[in-house]
């Protein structure tokens, strides 16, 4: 059918006469002799020339602004018609295409402003929330940030941003506050003990408790023991065993500390979590009868001063047998001046199935080297201790090949921690060492302990993907640090540099690391102590205290980059201001001291911004069994 002439058409048609003679109280001709010839010229057309018609009429409305049901309905008679060329078709649906993209547009932004307005009246709206997670559309300046990007995208952001400054997140708005308690709240560390303040433990397993919505953040739970068996010790466990089923999202499970976790412990969190992915005992002793009632876990750690615990330490292979299918992550630990062995644990297949494997403080027999050596899926291997035989562990490190460039030896290493305790002497064993690290493009980071410094020096040029390093440079000059600085990436993220001679003080050499600029951390460590009020003179305490705090604060000031400064084996946050960004702004640059090392940590502490620095930091080598202080190395 043709298109039906609208009203104006029709008078426009109907020509001046008609127009001046027609009166409102009289109604018009249905149709004059002008539109009846048209009607008449129309239907003598062609089919594909009353399609031109109509596509000719719908492209001369949209262009003036007049895109509707009518202009809709054209296009589709049209788009219906057979045989017309292509390139007409083509133009008839952009011509519509870009119509009802900016009819949608319209409505969108009309949308949008009611969105904006039920944000303002009530941010937490979870139907608004829910919508603003699904949406894609066009979002504009005047909006709030969170509404211009999806949540995922803030959430992202935030995993970037260490936790200290994180925390400010909290008083923006409901939306950042959200993002960043899920980020905050996802590891807790509760500390109880005759010295603690409890309030905060307790809080939590009330909030834990009261609130399923925070319960469902915490994902990993780390309790910190220091009690001596008492009514006290009781209560607390009660309370702990009360709180425990709330944890309704945890999946990773740490107990440090004495007493021990024992088997009435065991069954409780088995019968609560009987899911966990990791669980975690660090402790003097092994006391944990049935852990091996546990099942696929990723993550298992076993950290003890020796063996006589009430559990058989043969439960261990039991761990790793039952959880074969599952189990990737191992982290076994023994005080090294106590007999002990893992032969028997290392027996059991799941070995060949780790991707990252810790062996720390304990000695190293030629048979769990061994199984190391047939582990080929590793990616991470720190081995922290002695050898048994140092002979036999140069020919397994010399042992390895490079054929079509790949190794034979631990071929997707990215991770590897090398501190040889009483095996400063032994040349050969370091030089397998650094030979076996050679050509190694994927390895992200590394630390060589006590390794000649040479040896380290050879082996890092070809390690281009390098992020996170620790080095120790017994004689430190400028020559010795411009040989560092020229072999290592530029894209390094975390730096740690041991010496124990300088040429001059630490602090200046900071600015050489000025062209790192991805660099996040920086600590320059001489294994110094900072001054301590009982060995000076309260004149000469407060002088050498300023001059330590001066000192970590001109190498935050030296490098724009760096979120956390190390310092003689402490850690510092580094708050700027506006500008802080030169060495003539220290009154807009401040350090805040993090909390040192506590006993019996073991691998995590403090939040140092990203994992690299977390790796290079680990603080439980070796693990502190006499007394707490800064870290020892």
């Amino acid at each position: 059918m043709p298109p039906r002439p609208t009203t104006a058409n029709a008078n426009a048609m109907a020509g001046p006469s008609s127009s001046s003679n027609h009166h409102p109280a009289f109604p018009a001709p249905a149709q004059d002799e002008l539109t009846a010839t048209v009607f008449g010229a129309v239907e003598s057309l062609s089919q594909v020339r009353k399609a031109n018609f109509l596509l000719e009429t719908s492209l001369a409305l949209i262009e003036s602004g007049r895109y509707g049901d009518e202009v809709e309905n054209y296009l589709d008679v049209y788009l219906r018609t057979p045989g017309l060329e292509k390139k007409d078709v083509a133009r008839a649906l952009l011509a519509r295409g870009n119509a009802r993209k900016t009819a949608g547009e319209k409505l969108l932004a009309r949308a949008q402003q009611d969105f904006q307005a039920v944000a303002k009246l009530d941010p937490s709206n979870r139907e608004l929330q829910g919508y603003l997670r699904r949406n894609n559309m066009i979002h504009f300046v005047d909006e709030p940030a969170s509404q211009r990007a999806p949540p995922e995208v803030w959430e992202l952001i935030a995993r970037f941003i260490p936790r200290y400054h994180l925390r400010t997140w909290l008083f923006v708005s409901a939306f950042h506050r959200d993002i960043a308690e899920r980020l905050i709240f996802h590891t807790i560390d509760l500390y109880f003990g005759e010295d603690q303040d409890l309030n905060r433990g307790l809080d939590i397993f009330d909030r834990v408790k009261a609130d399923p919505v925070f319960a469902s953040r915490v994902k990993a739970l780390r309790l910190h023991w220091a009690y001596e068996e008492n009514d006290m010790f009781d209560l607390m466990t009660r309370m702990f065993k009360s709180a425990l089923p709330a944890f309704i999202a945890l999946r990773e499970f740490e107990w440090i500390g004495y007493p021990e976790l024992r088997a009435e412990m065991v069954q409780a969190v088995l019968q609560t979590h009987p899911h966990l992915r990791s669980l975690g005992l660090i402790g003097w002793h092994f006391d944990a009868v049935g852990v091996s009632a546990f099942r696929r876990l990723r993550k298992f750690i076993l950290r003890a001063e020796d063996d006589d615990g009430f559990a058989d330490m043969g439960e261990v292979r039991t761990v790793l047998d039952q959880n074969q299918a599952t189990l990737r992550h191992l982290t076994l630990g023994a005080y090294l001046q106590r007999n002990h062995s893992w032969d028997h644990a290392f027996q059991s297949a799941t070995i060949r199935n780790l991707t990252h494997l810790e062996l720390v403080d304990t000695r190293i027999s030629h048979v769990v080297l061994a199984r190391i050596a047939h582990a080929h899926r590793l990616e991470s291997l720190t081995l922290h201790g002695t050898f048994e035989e140092p002979c036999s562990a140069s020919v397994v490190f010399g042992s390895d090949h490079v054929i079509d460039g790949v190794h034979t030896f631990l071929p997707h290493l990215e991770e590897f921690r090398f501190i040889m305790v009483g095996h400063d002497d032994d040349l050969n064993l370091f030089q397998s060492v650094t030979q076996f690290l050679r050509q190694r493009p994927k390895l992200r980071r590394l630390d060589l302990g006590c390794c000649p410094w040479d040896l380290v020096h050879s082996v890092l040029p070809d390690l281009s993907n390098l992020r996170a390093l620790r080095v120790r440079i017994a004689n430190l000059n400028d020559a010795s640090l411009r040989a560092l600085l020229d072999v290592i990436p530029r894209a390094m993220v975390a730096i740690h540099l041991e010496t124990a001679v300088s040429a001059k003080p630490l602090h200046e050499y900071a600015p050489s690391f000025s062209a790192f600029r991805s660099l996040a951390m920086l600590h320059l460590n001489g294994n110094c102590r900072r001054p301590q009020p009982n060995l000076l003179s309260d004149k000469e305490y407060q002088v050498q205290t300023e001059l330590w705090a001066f000192s970590a604060r001109s190498i935050a000031s030296a490098l724009p980059s760096i979120d956390f400064v190390g310092w003689h084996g402490e850690h510092y946050v580094v708050v700027r201001g506006s500008g802080a960004n030169t060495l003539d702004s220290h009154e807009k640059l401040e350090l805040k001291e993090l909390p040192s090392r506590r006993r019996l940590d073991c691998a995590k502490g403090v939040d140092l911004g990203t994992e690299d620095a977390a790796w290079m930091e680990r603080k439980d080598l070796p693990m502190d069994y006499e007394m707490p202080g800064l870290q020892q190395t």
